[in-house]
């Protein structure tokens, strides 16, 4: 690939932003005896970061494809580096939740406007099929290895680490981007007028859903979230200029792109909570322990990623993916099995096997999305490609904790089984990734 190392920074980047939403899972009750937090506050330095991530990635991608993705991209991952150190020299829980908030409204300028940046670069054909393939290996691992990195964080050098370990990673994408990314286009963006109603509603309407499924006043929220969406739709029937393309929107294979990343994550997400749980509480494991029994879940990722980017151009996407969904059923069934066995090396093994069928699936569904967007929408499909997975781990992380682990003790089980038929019903999204037979031209215009 000509442009590898500019695209293995922007995977880089990218992996930063996810690992961030799972890295301080494992390390909760450290943060709440170190600054002597109730667990009930601490839960929101995980939310938090999920909920700006996800409420602003789609007008995040739109102001990347007006104003140009590099500006976005550096801008974000400046703002990332100080909202990292601000989290780990924070004295209170109140500037470690400020700041998670702001890392995770940073990362949604970064995670749109990279991948826009990786399509920008790669032309058509096995050159992006590649670079979409470690794009997608890079997000899934980011989001697995966070279990893992967290605990051995966590354990060896203590919370703060969790945050601080971002900072010179950003000041080396930082320091790298002007001479990789320089030259390579992505500054100009488009003058055409922004859809600012439209944000406004999109954004309120993902950041009342997701407080909503994250347990704040549900009653108030999620009929708010509903009628938002409601107005959102109406305003971009109006709008001469939408934030969401009209043709992008009635692309079949570009909404079942983001039905499968919705569905993968909405089973996986949970999943991987269920699995924290089994280990640390049925089996009382050490919090070490415990993500280091997540790395065969990374390693797989990467493995069902790079065996899908070779398969693509043979099988195409809809085989692809759903072969990586029938993977992520049986992964969970067996994980299931492991939970009524009691046992923690089946359950490690389901762990890798979920792994393998959601890097394959995803690296199929990115693809399949990403084939249909012309120069000009990159951006906003790339907020969507994004936003799409976020959702689904917060509506599959709410349910796992009503289904699984609001009673005592949890229905580790009953999870499990909830998540696998989530994925059974996902593999129905497979249908609309069929393979073109002709160039699609509906959407790039």
């Amino acid at each position: 690939m000509r442009e590898r190392g500019a695209v293995l920074l922007l995977c880089l980047a990218q992996f930063v932003d996810v690992l961030g939403v799972t890295i301080a899972v494992v390390g909760l009750p450290e943060i709440g005896r170190g600054l002597g937090a109730p667990g009930a506050a601490t839960q929101w330095v995980v939310s938090g970061y999920a909920l700006l991530f996800g409420g602003f990635l789609i007008p995040a991608g739109r102001l990347g494809d007006r104003f140009g993705h590099r500006r976005s991209f550096l801008a974000g991952v400046a703002a990332f580096a100080v909202a990292s150190l601000a989290a780990g020299l924070a004295p209170t829980l109140l500037v470690v939740l400020l700041a998670r908030a702001a890392q995770g409204l940073a990362a949604a300028f970064v995670v749109p406007s990279a991948f826009a940046l990786v399509l920008a670069l790669t032309e058509e054909g096995p050159e992006r099929v590649k670079a979409v393939g470690w794009w997608t290996a890079t997000a899934a691992a980011g989001g697995a290895a966070g279990f893992l990195c967290g605990g051995v964080l966590v354990q060896s050098l203590g919370w703060r680490a969790m945050f601080l370990v971002n900072v010179p990673i950003c000041v080396l994408v930082l320091a790298l981007a002007p001479s990789r990314l320089a030259g390579r286009g992505g500054d100009g963006g488009r003058r055409a007028p922004l859809d600012l109603p439209g944000a406004v509603l999109v954004t309120g309407a993902l950041l009342a859903g997701i407080a909503a499924l994250s347990g704040v006043v549900p009653v108030v929220l999620a009929p708010s979230a509903l009628l938002l969406l409601g107005m959102f739709a109406v305003v971009e029937l109006r709008s001469a200029n939408p934030l969401l393309p009209g043709r992008l929107v009635r692309s079949a294979r570009f909404c079942s792109a983001l039905a499968a990343a919705f569905a993968l994550t909405c089973a996986t997400t949970p999943a991987s909570v269920v699995a924290t749980a089994f280990f640390q509480t049925a089996q009382g494991l050490p919090a070490g322990l415990t993500g280091v029994l997540f790395a065969p879940f990374s390693v797989g990722v990467v493995v069902g990623s790079a065996a899908a980017s070779r398969l693509l151009s043979r099988w195409g996407a809809r085989l692809c993916a759903g072969i990586g969904f029938g993977i992520v059923v049986a992964a969970l069934l067996v994980g299931a099995a492991a939970v009524a066995a009691g046992s923690t090396a089946l359950f490690t093994a389901s762990l890798a096997l979920s792994g393998a069928g959601l890097g394959g699936a995803s690296v199929a569904a990115t693809h399949a999305g990403t084939e249909v967007v012309g120069d000009e929408h990159r951006g906003i499909a790339s907020g969507l490609l994004n936003t799409a997975p976020q959702l689904g781990s917060a509506i599959g992380t709410a349910v796992i904790g009503v289904v699984a682990l609001s009673s005592d003790p949890p229905k580790l089980l009953a999870g499990m089984l909830v998540a696998a038929g989530v994925a059974v019903a996902g593999t129905l999204a497979v249908a609309g990734l069929r393979d073109r037979v002709a160039k699609v031209t509906d959407v790039r215009s």
